[in-house]
């Protein structure tokens, strides 16, 4: 009998090796992504380490309790659980900005600190205390995905059968005295993760396509103006350093979709978007509608933004070796950006971009607002300009 086609998706998901040794990267990643746009990447860290720091106030209510460890060996490995418990969480905290190794590695020490923790414990308490893999397991199912948490949920499933097992055969309880607790407890650990699932998979994609209708352009699949600030301020707000804020405008445009029609003109800014990533790696690059376009990068030292404003030259002239895009351009080199300071250079890159359409001997204006230099001046913009064939002034000019 042949398998379903959905039963022989499922069954070829499962058996893809590399997704399996990539699980939980790109989940984590989009999670990431999506929380730092709305500026919520210090409140997730904070609620996973304080999901950790919880365990050691749980922990001390359990030492007053019938269920407490009743041999010096357990009480030591109960301590011992619930200290790399706490420890676990105060790492978490540290970890200004963690990876999807990190949170990997968290839920496998935190699954084995709940393992440990329970197996120390006496009587039906074992069985209860399992309950708290599935905070763990919420977390997973959110952070890293299907494949992680269904191997969590497998050790979580493992947990409960082994203590259950420890309760009856050790503690001398029969599995009716086990049974209230235990119900419960596979269906917090295991069978609500795994339905809370397909509703995380469903909204992870909902949310994907949201989150690119709103920041990317329709079109050239570049940030738009949306996606583009709340971008910036993420990456500036991890490095503290200057770079260069650039507008480029195509040259003849409108004649040229006049002439050639508006499917001709799209297939233009598609391809003039392809030179741009390309001509200029490591860059925010936006399309701020039209044919305007919207460059930022942010370098460690004037002298690499400079190079950013050659290759930026070489892009928008005509007479240079390799692609180009017959564009002006208007750039403005700083040692400062940040989320805030973007619309002001913006402005300023904008002037700079119609000086440079005003004499069409320029291809690309230039001011350089570093420390020590200034704003040029208009008077000052031929030696912060260059004409085609010509060079960009370098850091030392």
């Amino acid at each position: 009998m042949t398998p379903k086609p959905g039963i022989r998706t499922m069954l070829r998901r499962l058996g893809d090796r590399e997704a399996w040794r990539n699980a939980g990267i790109e989940e984590f990643a989009t999670a990431q992504h999506w929380l730092r746009l709305q500026g919520g990447g210090l409140a997730l860290r904070l609620a996973v380490g304080v999901l950790a720091l919880m365990m050691v106030p749980l922990a001390v209510g359990i030492l007053f309790s019938s269920g407490r460890p009743t041999t010096p060996g357990a009480m030591i490995a109960f301590l011992v659980a619930t200290s790399c418990g706490g420890l676990l969480g105060i790492w978490w905290l540290r970890r200004s900005r963690p990876s999807a190794h990190d949170a990997i590695w968290f839920v496998a020490i935190a699954d084995i600190c709940v393992l440990v923790g329970c197996l120390s414990m006496y009587g039906v308490t074992r069985v209860s205390s399992t309950s708290h893999l599935g905070m763990l397991a919420m977390l997973t199912a959110f952070l890293l995905g299907w494949r992680m948490l269904l191997v969590h949920c497998l050790f979580s499933l493992f947990v409960l059968i082994t203590t259950t097992v420890v309760a009856v055969t050790v503690d001398g309880l029969s599995l009716g005295e086990v049974y209230p607790v235990l119900a419960p407890a596979l269906a917090v650990i295991f069978a609500l993760p795994m339905m809370v699932q397909f509703v995380v998979e469903a909204g992870r994609k909902g949310i994907g396509t949201v989150v690119t209708e709103r920041y990317r352009d329709d079109l050239t699949g570049l940030y738009n103006r949306i996606g583009f600030q709340a971008t910036l301020r993420i990456l500036s707000s991890r490095r503290r350093v200057g770079g260069v804020v650039a507008v480029i405008d195509l040259d003849g445009f409108k004649g040229y979709n006049d002439t050639h029609g508006h499917l001709a003109g799209d297939q233009r800014l598609t391809e003039v978007s392809r030179k741009i990533r390309e001509a200029l790696p490591n860059t925010l690059i936006a399309r701020m509608g039209g044919d305007e376009f919207l460059v930022a990068a942010l370098r460690p030292t004037r002298a690499e933004s400079y190079l950013l404003i050659r290759d930026l030259s070489r892009l928008v002239s005509e007479d240079q070796p390799g692609p180009t895009i017959g564009a002006s351009a208007g750039a403005i080199v700083t040692d400062r950006i940040v989320g805030d300071d973007l619309t002001r250079l913006v402005i300023e890159a904008d002037r700079a971009l119609y000086e440079a359409k005003a004499d069409r001997s320029l291809r690309i204006v230039i001011r350089d607002h570093t420390s020590g230099t200034g704003a040029t001046g208009a008077e000052d913009l031929a030696g912060g300009s260059r004409e085609p064939g010509g060079e960009p002034p370098g850091p030392g000019t």
